[in-house]
């Protein structure tokens, strides 16, 4: 019984340091992609020369980052212990995602007539 709770804890535990890791790296690209469109009338060749390398790193970020954000809240229903705070990250890190920023963004654009 021991042994099994404990695997548990080892599973849980690379669960969410491998979230952390890929939250982290969506916040860096995020950051570089929305540098990118604020700077976008300045020569921002370096910046847009590492969007274009590395965009498949922004796709592969997103894609793991959902399904580790999905099994550390499917683990942390399980486990029964500090659900909220494992739930919180979990939302915390999809919302960190490019595809959910910039939903978000396009909302409050619609929602202020930016686009008409």
């Amino acid at each position: 019984m021991v042994k099994s709770e404990n695997n548990k804890f080892e599973v849980e535990k690379i669960i969410r340091n491998g979230l952390i890791i890929l939250t982290l790296i969506s916040l860096i690209c995020s950051m570089f992609n929305f540098a990118y469109l604020f700077y976008q009338d300045n020569n921002i060749e370096n910046i847009n020369n590492f969007l274009l390398k590395y965009d498949f790193i922004l796709y592969i970020d997103n894609i793991l980052l959902y399904i580790f954000a999905l099994s550390y809240i499917i683990l942390g229903i399980k486990s029964k212990k500090e659900v909220s705070l494992k739930v919180s990250f979990s939302v915390f890190s999809i919302i960190t995602t490019m595809i959910v920023l910039s939903l978000i963004v396009n909302v409050i654009a619609e929602m202020f007539g930016v686009f008409t």
